[in-house]
């Protein structure tokens, strides 16, 4: 089974564009997605914000039934169908999607956010709050994450007090533009203002139901 996934996720990965599908100042909103497990149910939020004034303007959940087991570096298949649900009623207008779970920065350069992105042809970008993949190197004033000699994302300290967290791109987005707008969607917490939002949104919905 496992041979047959990953030949799905390599054969996604050669779609991946890392060039701008939009410029950054022509970038309409910017979509947060997350999820929470409430026993066999997986709870997907996607809230939409303007860009770069970051004002809510619209969100969505969904509750699926979880149909693949928790499997690491495999997370697309168990989330992505799900996330995809909750993005389809608010995925319109230039926007960029900033997933909770990893863009290229995967060992066959297809996480969640590659997976959204791929099947919405809009751009994404993953942030997680831990690495996966990726060599962490100091180049200039920022520190990157490289397979071989190329660059796959970023390590952002994004507060003080906090661990850093990790940006790469999911497609048809730039390594150094994802950068960007992580950065201008960061308002004093660890985690950007979109992703904050969803996962706070899916949380509550989750206590709704408990």
């Amino acid at each position: 089974m496992f041979e047959d996934l990953k030949k799905i996720q390599l054969e996604m990965a050669r779609k991946v564009s890392l060039k701008d599908k939009y410029r950054i100042e022509e970038l309409e909103y910017v979509i947060g997605v997350d999820q929470a497990f409430l026993e066999d149910r997986i709870i997907s939020a996607a809230v939409k914000f303007t860009y770069p004034e970051l004002k809510e303007v619209e969100s969505n959940f969904t509750i699926k039934e979880v149909e693949f087991p928790y499997i690491p570096t495999f997370l697309m298949f168990r989330e992505g169908e799900p996330a995809l649900s909750a993005l389809k009623k608010i995925l319109n207008g230039k926007c960029i999607i900033l997933v909770d779970g990893s863009g290229i920065a995967h060992p066959r350069r297809c996480g969640l956010a590659t997976y959204i992105a791929i099947k919405t042809s809009e751009p994404s970008i993953g942030v997680t709050k831990r690495k996966l993949f990726g060599e962490e190197v100091k180049l200039g004033d920022g520190i990157f994450l490289k397979e071989g000699n190329e660059i796959i994302g970023s390590v952002l300290k994004s507060c003080k007090r906090c661990k850093p967290i990790y940006i790469s791109p999911g497609s048809f987005v730039s390594v150094e533009s994802s950068i960007e707008i992580v950065k201008s969607c960061i308002k004093g917490h660890k985690l950007p203002e979109p992703i904050r939002a969803a996962h706070n949104l899916a949380n509550e919905v989750k206590s709704s139901h408990i």
